[in-house]
């Protein structure tokens, strides 16, 4: 153990690691081997002591194992190839949930890099540990990035409010390549509805990849396509604006009833599936319009578009968990003030959007994910 530096609050503690013996483990298959090719010493940073930085050194060999050849020797502190030990991996981790990792990085004295790759290589560990939920809902939505018309596509657990992919690009391919690639056969299985806007990739995409899944069309874009209009004042509006605004008015007249009385009947409760005959579900409230669907397309409203408003009948989508996951991502780039690492953007968003961390109950849990045993 050697102390280096002058001042006592700018020196670096070194401390010296031997292994006993002459066995070593092999850094692929962790046999124990005595063969030694060569060595060579390695540092690694670790947790500081008191006010100094600590620093690990050790002289760590090249050994021959019988199956894997040539391999690093295995050392229990430190992954294959990492400049920073586990515990202090685990401690940046922890620490840039309430902290920028420049800040985290200043508190353990490691250079930005270090700290990077660290928080990286916790966060892939803790979304590999992390049990892969089954939502019944989930949400489809664009996000502007940068200026321009930049966008990325997000795919959300909307049951449980967390980001479950992140693409570029807002076309079909990409939303076709996140209901594959980013959700396993048994959670394509599970989804019974998909909240998104009106844009045709994305339901395209939908109905190739889900085609048991219904889609549910998010409230607040359906409601741009008539707020331009209704926002109006009365005085000014003239002509063909105003017969398409007694249209709307006419068609909200026929509509108000069953959303009302479905508003009125969950308000005591949770909200229970309708049953196939009843006004309540999607085919009754179509049935129950009637002929009154061709006045949805008043205030710029495709006609096609009421079969996605009516789904909600059935399918009781939480529309605002979409908005704020935008929210929070905006949020996370802000402060990150722009990132070029899709993957590392993609796995601070999913533990942003996690429950947090506020007690030592949840930070027990953050550390060793705990298995689900519920879908919902």
């Amino acid at each position: 153990m050697r102390i280096e530096g002058e001042e006592e609050t700018h020196s670096r503690l070194q401390i010296h690691v031997e292994r006993r013996g002459r066995c070593y483990p092999c850094g692929g298959c962790g046999r124990c081997t005595a063969r030694v090719r060569s060595s060579k010493e390695r540092t690694w940073d670790d947790l500081p002591w008191a006010a100094h930085p600590v620093t690990l050194m050790y002289q760590q060999r090249r050994v021959i194992c019988r199956r894997c050849g040539i391999r690093t020797e295995r050392v229990d502190f430190a992954d294959a190839k990492a400049r920073v030990t586990r515990r202090l991996r685990q401690q940046i981790g922890v620490d840039y949930q309430s902290m920028p990792t420049s800040h985290a990085a200043v508190r353990h004295g490691v250079s930005w890099g270090k700290a990077r790759r660290a928080e990286k290589t916790f966060l892939a560990g803790w979304d590999e540990r992390c049990p892969k939920r089954q939502p019944r809902h989930i949400g489809l939505d664009e996000i502007q990035r940068g200026k321009g018309q930049r966008f990325w596509t997000v795919l959300s657990d909307v049951v449980h409010g967390e980001v479950m992919g992140l693409r570029q690009d807002r076309s079909e391919g990409t939303a076709t390549a996140l209901l594959t690639e980013d959700l396993t056969a048994r959670q394509r299985a599970a989804i019974t509805a998909v909240c998104t806007d009106m844009h045709r990739p994305y339901l395209n995409a939908v109905g190739e990849v889900l085609k048991q899944a219904e889609v549910v069309f998010d409230k607040f874009r359906v409601l741009q396509h008539a707020s331009w209009l209704l926002l109006r004042r009365w005085k000014t509006v003239r002509g063909s604006k105003r017969r398409e605004l007694e249209a709307l008015f006419a068609a909200n007249r026929r509509s108000s009833k069953p959303t009302c009385c479905a508003n009125n009947s969950t308000a005591s409760g949770p909200p229970k599936p309708a049953e196939a005959g009843s006004i309540f579900s999607s085919a009754g409230f179509v049935r129950y319009v009637g002929s009154d669907c061709r006045r949805w397309s008043a205030g710029r409203l495709p006609l096609q578009a009421y079969r996605g408003i009516a789904a909600y009948c059935d399918h009781h989508v939480r529309f605002g968990v979409v908005e704020s996951i935008n929210t929070t991502i905006k949020a996370v780039l802000r402060r990150a003030r722009g990132m070029k690492d899709e993957e590392m953007l993609l796995l601070k968003l999913k533990r942003a959007t996690a429950h947090p961390i506020r007690s030592a109950r949840d930070l027990a849990r953050f550390l060793n994910v705990q298995p689900l045993y519920s879908n919902r």
